[in-house]
């Protein structure tokens, strides 16, 4: 029996925006999940694996330069280590350092000895939205690299901000990105795994409800799906919908596969007999009050076989 892939999150976004704040956020409810963070930091002293560390011995390093240059090698090496561990992985996640560009750590998940164990989940860009002074030159060009990059694109601290500035803001990043708004990086646990764990602890920080800002469903059922109908449903889903995750059996062979949506891009992908006996399941997450719920139920079961 093939192993399961194991999905991989990529976390993005310039010095100081908040993606050591977005892992911590997760690490702190995530006890139990076998989870391994990679963390990049550009500098001698690997700060940002220290304040992690405090949190999960799942940690692993890679210093003293870019994620995206002079350490690939080092990345690539430390991927196929974690994707050959036992009991295997349920997720990685890699915060690239503020100075990295993250499609270069996505060309490397293509790798051949690499793509058969790991597959990419998302890539997370984390946006400091209350920065008063714009980045200049080849910063700015590097920041609309990582925007450009990204599944989700998290405008933060945006508690700093009034409506006017909240709104500029998602037009100068949020074109070709789905875009969220946040406080302290703080997002539904499902936009960064994917599915809701029962391992996670509840959230700790007051004044930050996710039920305001997001809705979240899911259905169940038997029933088979007709590939080419699905695809072409897949391709139209709007933007108000940021995730879509699950089990689903395809018609004919009856294959069970993964379906992943993110940010509007998808995947199916093979599941294994262990995965495909836990019966086909998906969750929904969409912008709140977005009013697609009706519409997505009626598109899926059109694609029913």
């Amino acid at each position: 029996m093939n192993a399961a892939s194991i999905p991989v999150t990529v976390v993005a976004g310039f010095l100081g925006a908040g993606k050591t704040t977005l892992l911590r956020n997760l690490l702190e409810r995530c006890e139990g999940r076998r989870l391994a963070v990679i963390v990049n930091d550009f500098g001698e002293l690997n700060i940002d694996a220290g304040m992690i560390a405090e949190q999960t011995e799942a940690v692993y390093s890679l210093e003293n330069g870019c994620i995206c240059c002079s350490v690939q090698d080092d990345l690539l090496a430390q991927l196929e280590r974690l994707a050959n561990m036992y009991p295997p992985l349920e997720q990685v996640v890699i915060e690239c350092s503020g100075v990295s560009d993250p499609q270069r750590i996505v060309q490397t998940l293509g790798y051949p000895k690499l793509r058969r164990r790991l597959h990419l989940d998302a890539v997370l860009t984390v946006v400091d939205a209350a920065r008063r002074e714009p980045l200049e030159g080849e910063y700015a060009r590097l920041e609309r690299m990582q925007a450009a990059a990204a599944d989700l694109l998290l405008l933060n601290k945006c508690d700093l901000l009034d409506a006017d500035e909240r709104a500029s803001q998602r037009e100068r990043f949020g074109r070709g990105a789905r875009v969220l708004e946040t406080i302290q990086a703080q997002i539904p646990d499902e936009l960064l795994l994917g599915e809701p764990s029962r391992k996670l602890r509840p959230h700790g920080q007051e004044g930050i409800d996710h039920g305001d800002l997001f809705d979240s469903w899911s259905w169940q059922g038997e029933a088979s799906f007709d590939g080419a109908r699905l695809k072409q449903w897949l391709e139209a889903l709007p933007r108000g919908l940021l995730r879509l995750k699950g089990l689903i059996r395809l018609a004919g062979q009856g294959e069970t596969v993964w379906l992943q949506y993110v940010g509007g891009r998808y995947q199916l992908r093979p599941a294994t007999a262990a995965e495909a006996a836990q019966g086909s399941r998906l969750v929904f997450i969409a912008e709140k009050d977005a009013g697609l719920r009706a519409d997505l139920e009626v598109g899926l079961r059109g694609c029913i076989s």
